[in-house]
């Protein structure tokens, strides 16, 4: 029998941030495998779907189905879009699943929801890209602003992950360090597997070598919240003076990109500093190609410690780029010091500065570290991915029929 995926996401269609593409190219990648796939989305574009699917280097495929659901529009401080989406994404899995279908999503609110219904077989399998009671106790730290959580909304969060961690059919982690803390304050469970996120990887390629591009061009990739740490490669860039920087992420007017403009202008290194904003998945393919290196600068939080698995450093290893990275246990999952990147303690302006230098500076050690993490690329395609997803599915399946 062919397997049958539903996957609910609460995303606008087109969403250009790392969380969109993830979901679409997931999506994808499992209508390759042969699984029937249906994307349920929010109806937000009028432009067809093949048009927006192109936006994120996705080709029309008969097994890939994009539903795109009409939500209904806010009303004063009620979050009526949300409640719509939660409602018709709810009633479309539970067709499917009454149909034999798996639900594969990231909602942990419509995960947990689905579970509470009274289904004869329930085959939902949660994938988890953070602990959200613990990423929302440190929102404030993470996106640089005073609010204080909510004790009584952080408790809500980890039972409900609770919950969701001991009856879902089957539970998928970013990261080792997801699943380990998720095991420590819920105990251990089946059906859990660690699958990080991926990248485009053609069935045909050769390594692209490395331009001599001058000045040379460290690229940055992804939002612009402070936990990403952008300000402190904006500081580490104005101590390597032959560095151009070049900034894909960033919405203007926005105070996480005003911030780092601010910055950008304050060091001295605003006529090297190439702006771009939020850009389409093909733009950053392009970019990436034309950069000398790659830095990922995360600084250390609870989160990003052990539950951060970053496209942009997946893209960059897809792409033949040398990589700078903050040295933490999450990197550390897929990236060796000295082979495949240069790591570098989190938050340090002068490491990473001497990194980046260090890197225009010895071409043969750039050279290679962009080799063996080209070379490792394919472990970590969007299809080697969709691969281990659909034998689980299919397993998670079998299980509950």
């Amino acid at each position: 029998m062919t397997l049958e995926v539903i996957i609910p996401a609460d995303i606008r269609f087109p969403l250009e941030r790392a969380n969109g593409v993830q979901i679409v190219k997931t999506a994808a990648a499992l209508a390759r495998t042969g699984a029937r796939t249906t994307l349920l989305v929010r109806q937000s574009d009028p432009r067809p779907t093949s048009e927006i699917l192109g936006l994120y280097g996705v080709d029309a495929d008969p097994n890939l189905a994009v539903r795109r659901l009409q939500v209904l529009h806010r009303r004063g401080s009620f979050a009526i879009p949300r409640a719509s989406y939660l409602v018709k994404a709810a009633a479309a899995a539970v067709a499917g699943l009454r149909n034999g279908a798996v639900v594969f999503t990231r909602d942990l609110q419509l995960a947990d929801l689905l579970l509470a219904l009274p289904l004869s077989r329930c085959p939902v399998v949660y994938e988890a890209h953070a602990v959200e009671a613990l990423m929302y106790r440190e929102r404030g730290a993470l996106y640089g602003h005073a609010e204080e959580p909510s004790p009584r909304k952080a408790r809500r969060l980890a039972r409900r992950e609770g919950r969701v961690w001991r009856h879902a059919a089957g539970f998928v982690t970013t990261t080792a360090g997801i699943r380990d803390t998720l095991a420590e304050a819920h105990g251990p469970r089946p059906r859990t597997c660690v699958i990080p996120n991926g990248c485009d990887v053609p069935a045909s390629r050769s390594f692209p070598g490395l331009a001599d591009i001058r000045p040379p061009r460290v690229l940055y990739a992804g939002q612009l919240y402070p936990w990403k740490g952008v300000d402190v490669l904006v500081k580490a860039v104005a101590q390597v003076p032959e560095l151009r920087l070049v900034l894909l992420g960033g919405i203007a007017g926005e105070v996480d990109t005003e911030r780092v403009r601010g910055l950008v202008e304050a060091s001295g290194i605003a006529q090297r500093t190439e702006w771009h904003g939020t850009v389409p998945q093909a733009r950053v393919a392009e970019e990436l190609a034309r950069a000398s290196l790659v830095a990922v600068p995360f600084l250390r939080s609870v989160m990003t410690e052990r539950h951060t698995s970053p496209l942009k450093a997946f893209e960059a290893m897809a792409a033949g780029r040398p990589m700078v990275v903050s040295d933490l246990p999450s990197s550390r999952e897929f990236l060796r010091d000295g082979e495949n990147a240069l790591l570098v303690p989190a938050g340090d302006a002068v490491a990473l500065a001497g990194a980046l230098r260090r890197l225009i500076e010895d071409r043969d050690l750039a050279l290679r570290l962009a080799r063996t993490a080209y070379d490792e690329a394919p472990r970590y395609s969007w299809d080697a991915r969709a691969r281990r997803l659909a034998d689980l599915l299919l397993e998670v399946r079998s299980g509950v029929a």
